[in-house]
């Protein structure tokens, strides 16, 4: 009898002993990490444009997205993209830019939201920041639009609710156009960055970056662009990289690839509200950029 007992207390004992080892590992075990949220990847459509040709999907989400130019043409395109203002149709659009040579009618009905340029054989990825509404892309090829005659067109709906719910891309460089300078940085170092450029200011905005050439002065570039008639030869500079006009309140990201050297950033756009039209330029939206090795 004592000795049953004796084996059922050993028993009891070995298993309090064991549960409490237990108990000990699971107090000491790190609290589960908690779970992170996916990424939402950032939807990608394609435009497809060539000398004779210009096509888009019929809708595109809405928010973050990734359109990309692709050019099978022989020469540079770069289909500037636009938002209808509520009510107004791409057929009024196209009449009032055909009818007013100044260009102030049509941009009364759409808001711009800027674009880069694809060379021949190649492609551009831009990121936009779509809002619901009917959009319109136009195209007028190598040639100013004064010279290039009628754009292509194309057109497409972003319903509302339809986008994905992705993040902006992180950006190296950010570009806030004003009325009238540019805020960005002085210096960057040389190679391909994600640029973010958004119009904070009250007026529609370009960013032409250009190398002047040797001996030329912005001056000299204002005086030329300022002429009535077109100018002979070259220009006094080297086209480096360009971002078309955007509309108030919009926002993207591009990714622009310069190498070291001294860079000028201007807006050639018209100030519509001064008399006679004077360029942003002129108001003395210039920067010089910087970028190092």
């Amino acid at each position: 009898m004592d000795f049953r007992n004796r084996t059922i207390r050993r028993w009891v004992a070995m298993l309090g002993l064991v549960l409490g080892v237990a108990l000990m590992a699971t107090a000491c075990e790190a609290p589960a990490a908690p779970a992170q949220p996916t990424a939402v990847p950032i939807p990608q459509v394609t435009v497809d444009v060539s000398d004779t040709s210009l096509t888009a999907p019929a809708e595109m989400p809405s928010g973050i997205v990734e359109v990309t130019v692709k050019n099978s043409g022989e020469a540079p395109h770069g289909p500037l993209f636009a938002r209808l203002n509520e009510g107004a149709t791409l057929d009024q659009f196209m009449q009032a830019f055909q009818t007013d040579q100044t260009g102030a009618t049509a941009l009364a009905l759409v808001t711009l939201l800027g674009g880069g340029q694809a060379a021949p054989g190649t492609s551009q990825a831009v990121v936009y920041d779509l809002k619901p509404g009917n959009h319109i892309i136009l195209d007028f090829g190598a040639g100013p639009p004064q010279t290039a005659g009628p754009p292509q067109t194309a057109g497409f709906v972003v319903k509302a609710d339809s986008g994905s719910g992705a993040a902006a891309p992180a950006a190296d460089v950010n570009a806030d156009l004003i009325d009238f300078n540019f805020v960005l940085p002085e210096q960057i170092k040389a190679g391909a960055h994600t640029w973010k450029i958004e119009n904070k200011g009250g007026q529609w905005h370009e960013m032409a970056i250009i190398k002047l050439n040797e001996g030329v002065t912005v001056e000299d570039v204002l005086a030329m662009m300022s002429q009535e008639q077109p100018p002979e030869g070259p220009p006094p500079y080297e086209d480096v990289a360009f971002w078309a006009p955007m509309g108030v309140g919009e926002r993207a990201w591009a990714t622009f690839d310069l190498p070291a050297g001294e860079y000028t950033v201007l807006c050639f756009l018209p100030d519509f509200g001064s008399t006679p039209p004077m360029s942003h330029a002129e108001h003395g939206m210039v920067r010089t950029l910087t970028v190092t090795e």
